[in-house]
C-alpha cells in the first residue's frame, strides 16, 4: 500500500502546515483563495484502503449543512471522519474505502473566512462558483486527483448546496476547465424543498405521538404561513416564520430534537439561557445535528485542532458561521428541485437521496413530496419502479427504489446523520453509487 504523508503544500495567499495523528491517518490540509479575500479551507484524508496507491480509490467531498456548519468539525469528528473527537479511532470511518476530503462551506464557516463580512455569499449558485474555485485550487496542490471518480455527499444544507456544485462542476468539465471527473452527488437529509419539509413536521409528530391535535394545529398553522409568504415572494419573511413553525414545534412537544425525534432532551432549555429564540434556532442549524454546543465545539476546534494544524490565530474557527447563516436568509427557503431535474435530463451523473426516518427537521415524508413532483424523463418508471429492502448482515436496514440516475434510499433506525447512526445502511448506498464500502 503506497499511502506517504505528504507534506503540505498551497496555492493559496498563506499556508499552514501541521498534522493530527498524521502518522497513522495520512492527510493533507490547506487555504484556496477562491476570490479576492475569500478563503476557504479543506482538510483531505488519504485512504487506508490496500491499494497500490490512494488515486485507485475514488474521492468523496463532505459538505455540512447550517449554512454555516462546519464539515472538517462535525464531518470530520463527529460523522464519519478517521478519528473521533477524543483521538479514538472510528471503526467505520469511509477513510477505509474512499479519500475523503471535506470542505469549510460556505465560505466564512468553520476555518475559512473573509477578510470583510460583505464577500459572504448571498445565493447557492455563489456558494457554487466558490466551491469550483476551491476545486480548481485543490487539484492545483493534487493533479493526481484529476480524472478520478469523484462523488459530492451533503448532508441537511449541504444537500442543498451540492446541486448546484454539480451543476457548476459539469458545466466546467464539459468546457475543459477543471480535471475533475464527477461522478455522483449525494443529498443526505436534505433541505432540498424547505416548504415540503415545513409542511410534514405537524403530520410526523402527530403520527409519532409526540404531539396533540391542538399541538398539531399550531404547527400546521404556523407553517402554511411561512409557505403562504414563500408563494408571494417574501422570502426573507418567510424564512422567519419558518423560525416561528420551529418554535411551535418546541413548544407543543417539550423540546423535541429536530435531528432526532427519539432522543429525550431537557426541558426547559438550558441553552437558551442567554440566547433569544432566533440565536438558538440559528445555532442548533449551524451544529448540525453535532451534540456539541456550539461553545464546547467551538473550544475543541480553536484549542485543540487549531494549534495541531498550526493555523494562524488570526482565523478564529466558526467566528463568521453566524454571519454565514444570516447572509442566506432570503436563500434559505428556495427550493434547488430545478438543478435537480437539470442534472437528471442532462447528464449521467448519479443521484442519490438518503434520509434517516427519525429525522424532523428534513423529513422522509417532506423528501417524498418533492421527489414525487419531479419533471425528468424517467419520472414515471421512477414511481413505478418497486421498492426494494436493505439487507447488510441479515439485518433490515431500510429500503430503496431506483431507475436509471436517480435512486432513493430510505434508512432506519437513524435520524438526521445517517452515516453516524446507522453505519450498516450507510454502505448500501455508498455501494450502489460508487461500488466501494
Amino acid at each position: 500500500m503506497l499511502l506517504p504523508f505528504i507534506l503540505f503544500l498551497i496555492a493559496s495567499s498563506h499556508s499552514v502546515t501541521g498534522q493530527v495523528e498524521g502518522d497513522r491517518f495520512p492527510q493533507n490540509f490547506g487555504y484556496v483563495e477562491v476570490r479576492q479575500g475569500a478563503h476557504m479551507f479543506w482538510w483531505l484524508y488519504f485512504t487506508l484502503a490496500n491499494v497500490e496507491h490512494y488515486t485507485e480509490r475514488p474521492l468523496i467531498v463532505w459538505l455540512q449543512g447550517g449554512p454555516g456548519g462546519s464539515s472538517t468539525a462535525v464531518g470530520n469528528f463527529q460523522i464519519l471522519g478517521p478519528l473521533d473527537e477524543d483521538f479514538n479511532e472510528r471503526n467505520y470511518t469511509w477513510v477505509k474505502d474512499f479519500n475523503v476530503l471535506f470542505v469549510d462551506n460556505p465560505v466564512g464557516t468553520g476555518f475559512s473566512y473573509v477578510e470583510d463580512l460583505n464577500l459572504l455569499t448571498t445565493t447557492n449558485d455563489e456558494i457554487a462558483l466558490d466551491f469550483l474555485n476551491l476545486m480548481r485550487g485543490f487539484y492545483e496542490v493534487h493533479p493526481e486527483f484529476e480524472g478520478v471518480p469523484l462523488y459530492i455527499y451533503g448532508q441537511s444544507y449541504g444537500g442543498k448546496m451540492a446541486i448546484d456544485m454539480g451543476i457548476r462542476i459539469h458545466e466546467a468539465e464539459q468546457n475543459g476547465t477543471i480535471g475533475s471527473n464527477l461522478r455522483g452527488v449525494a443529498m443526505g437529509n436534505a433541505w432540498i424543498s424547505p416548504v415540503d419539509a415545513t409542511l410534514t413536521w405537524g403530520p410526523l409528530l402527530l403520527a409519532a405521538g409526540l404531539v396533540d391535535q391542538t399541538g398539531y394545529d399550531n404547527i400546521q398553522a404556523a407553517a402554511r404561513e411561512a409557505e403562504r409568504l414563500f408563494n408571494e415572494g417574501q422570502y426573507w419573511n418567510s424564512t422567519a416564520q419558518w423560525r416561528q413553525t420551529q418554535q411551535a414545534v418546541f413548544n407543543a412537544t417539550y423540546n423535541v430534537d429536530f435531528y432526532d425525534i427519539l432522543t429525550k432532551m431537557p426541558w426547559p432549555r438550558p441553552t437558551t439561557m442567554d440566547l433569544d429564540s432566533y440565536e438558538f434556532i440559528r445555532d442548533m442549524m449551524i451544529r448540525d445535528g453535532s451534540y456539541m454546543t456550539s461553545r464546547n465545539l467551538a473550544s475543541f476546534m480553536n484549542d485543540v485542532i487549531r494549534p495541531k494544524l498550526n493555523i494562524s490565530n488570526h482565523v478564529v474557527w466558526g467566528q463568521q458561521s453566524g454571519a454565514v447563516f444570516n447572509t442566506l436568509n432570503v436563500d434559505f427557503m428556495k427550493p434547488v428541485t430545478e438543478g435537480i431535474e437539470k442534472l437528471l435530463n442532462e447528464t449521467n451523473i448519479i443521484l442519490t437521496k438518503y434520509n434517516g426516518n427519525l429525522d424532523l427537521i428534513c423529513s422522509t415524508p417532506g423528501q417524498i413530496l418533492w421527489v414525487d413532483r419531479l419533471k425528468w424523463h424517467g419520472a414515471e418508471n421512477y414511481k413505478n419502479a418497486e421498492r426494494k429492502p436493505i439487507w447488510e448482515n441479515d439485518r433490515l436496514e431500510g429500503y430503496y427504489q431506483a431507475y436509471e440516475n436517480f435512486r432513493f434510499f430510505w434508512i432506519n433506525v437513524a435520524g438526521h446523520s445517517v452515516p453516524r447512526d446507522n453505519p450498516a445502511g450507510t454502505r448500501a448506498f455508498l455501494r450502489d453509487m460508487t461500488t466501494f464500502g
